[in-house]
This record gives structure tokens, C-alpha cells and sequence, in this order.
């Protein structure tokens, strides 16, 4: 139950473009599951006729409404998974100390053993038998031990790549987006950035509910990805993409884009309870090329958003360069 709430905030916070904060997680936890509150009041006020909210309003609703005192409990959430974290790392500590007591055990015992040689056959292979029985015990503790550190490495890897994606798409969401912008602001590299909106998403949602909407964005989402590969595919938030291609070339991302666009317009997409055709699924797009560092990127993402918006008005299911 607990992952299905955190699931919805973190819907919540993409589909408004807000960053996942400990304040906009809160804000977001009590918009869905205490609406009546005057907090809750407050953010529905804003999203009723489906305008996303921005950042300087949620933080007006946050601290009008006495929000220092809920986000010091979410801290203290921040807090138990970093508690978390250091238990892994000392556990791992403790393990390969562990082994090295072992191993370092064993070979004293090897030394003393061998002290004890004497020309009695008999003595020496009570003593061989011992070492070999000392020998199979280290190799199992050791074994033991790895396959621990096997698993605990494999746990944070998992946590860490879960971080970096998106729940339902599983395309990198906005602190992966964020990074891999900020890789190629810092190489200076010349980049295009896409922004792809899906159209009429809103009345899909009111018609068919959010479920059917959830597959529609899965559709797009690896239909984005396959026809893009090996670019760079995440979600932007709510029913917006970004494609990120390391390449000064504007037209030939417009071409790509207009590819993936044109493969989401041939498919079929049907009801599953009725096998009703939903009629057209198609995306919009604004392509903009950055160059420079970081301001290149807020520049460029600003040009293929409004990009975006001038394929919208233009009928839609189209892609235009900024």
C-alpha cells in the first residue's frame, strides 16, 4: 500500500514538472490523500481546469498553510534511507573483515599444525586430516561471505538504477534527465533536445479513465524508445518526453522524430475490455539544438518547448524545429 501512494506522488510530481523534493513530496502526499485539507483545498484549486502548478506556488501553499511542520517528519524519512545505506556499507565492512579473520585463523593454524610433524605416520595424517577439515571450513565461510556481498551489491545497484527511472515507463525520469543534461552541458558537446507531448491526453484520460491513460503513455513511451535507439529516451513528466541526441544536427532529429511519430500513428490501439479502437494516438514535438553549458540547456529546453506548442497549434501530430 505504501508504494502505491508513493507511486501516485511521484506521478503527481511529473505530471507538474515538480522536482521530488521532501516539500513538493508532502505537499503532493496530501493533495491526493487529504483533499479537503486547506492544503489540499489550495493545490485543487489550482489543477481543477487541469493547469499544472508551479514551483513558487507550491511553495506559497506550503508555507501558508503551516507546511515546516509536516516536512520535518519527511526529513526523518530522508534520514531512516540513509540509516539504511550506512547499515549496508557497515555490513559490508563486517563481512570481508570476517573473511580476513578467517583466512588470517587459518593460516595460523597451518603454522602450528606443521609444527607438529614427526615421523609417526599415523600422527601425520591426523594432522593432514585436521588441515584438510580446517581447509574445507574457511572455503565455505568464505563462500558464505561472498555470495552476501554478492547480493548486498546487487540490492544498492538495483536501488540505485530504480532511482534513475521512471515507475511506469521505466525511461529515465527527470534526476537521470537532469544528470545526463548536465554530463553533456560539461563537455560542452553540441546537443538536440526534443520535447514530445502526447495529443489530446487529457480527453483520453476523461473518456476512458486514468488506467487506459497509463497504457497509452506506456505505448508512446516504447514507441519513443525503439524508434530512437540508442539516443537518449526519458519522461519528462505527465504526458511529455525528452529525446536527447549528441549532435548538432537539427534535421536529422526532426526526421527521427517524425519516424517515431509516424510508427505511434500506425498502430492499432484497442480497449481491452471491449476491443473498442481508440482511433488515433499521436504525439506532437519541438526539436531545439543547445550549445554551451548549462544555460544552453534551460535555453534550448525553453525553444523546443515552445517548439511544441507551435506544432499544437498547428494541428498537432506534427514536429517543428525551434
Amino acid at each position: 500500500m505504501q508504494s502505491d501512494h508513493a507511486a501516485k506522488v511521484m506521478a503527481f510530481l511529473e505530471r507538474h514538472r515538480l522536482p521530488p523534493s521532501p516539500q513538493n513530496y508532502t505537499l503532493a502526499y496530501i493533495a491526493l490523500n487529504d483533499a479537503g485539507s486547506p492544503m489540499g483545498r489550495a493545490v485543487e484549486a489550482i489543477i481543477a481546469e487541469g493547469y499544472r502548478i508551479k514551483q513558487d506556488e507550491a511553495d506559497e501553499i506550503f508555507d501558508r498553510h503551516g507546511g515546516i511542520a509536516i516536512f520535518g517528519s519527511q526529513e526523518r524519512n530522508d534520514g531512516e534511507l540513509t540509516a539504511h545505506l550506512r547499515h549496508q556499507a557497515i555490513k559490508l565492512g563486517e563481512l570481508a573483515s570476517s573473511a580476513a579473520d578467517a583466512t588470517g585463523a587459518f593460516a595460523r593454524e597451518l603454522s602450528e599444525e606443521a609444527g607438529a610433524f614427526s615421523g609417526d605416520s599415523s600422527n601425520t595424517l591426523s594432522i593432514v586430516a585436521r588441515m584438510i577439515e580446517q581447509s574445507l571450513d574457511t572455503q565455505t565461510r568464505l563462500t558464505a561471505a561472498m555470495d552476501e556481498v554478492k547480493a548486498l551489491r546487487e540490492e544498492l545497484e538495483a536501488a540505485r538504477h530504480d532511482a534513475q527511472r521512471d515507475e511506469l515507463t521505466g525511461l529515465a525520469n527527470r534526476r537521470a534527465i537532469d544528470g545526463y543534461l548536465g554530463e553533456l552541458a560539461a563537455k560542452g558537446e553540441p546537443r538536440i533536445i526534443a520535447l514530445c507531448d502526447i495529443d489530446h491526453f487529457k480527453s483520453v484520460n476523461d473518456r476512458y479513465g486514468h488506467n487506459v491513460g497509463d497504457r497509452v503513455i506506456k505505448l508512446v513511451a516504447d514507441t519513443l524508445d525503439d524508434a530512437c535507439s540508442p539516443h537518449f529516451v526519458g519522461r519528462w513528466g505527465g504526458e511529455e518526453f525528452i529525446v536527447v541526441i549528441p549532435s548538432g544536427e537539427a534535421a536529422a532529429a526532426v526526421k527521427l522524430l517524425d519516424f517515431a511519430r509516424s510508427e505511434l500513428a500506425d498502430k492499432e490501439f484497442k480497449l481491452r475490455e471491449t476491443d473498442e479502437p481508440m482511433g488515433l494516438i499521436s504525439f506532437s514535438g519541438g526539436v531545439a539544438l543547445a550549445t554551451g553549458g548549462a544555460e544552453a540547456n534551460a535555453a534550448s529546453l525553453r525553444q523546443a518547448d515552445q517548439a511544441l506548442y507551435r506544432a499544437k497549434a498547428a494541428g498537432r501530430n506534427c514536429i517543428l524545429c525551434a
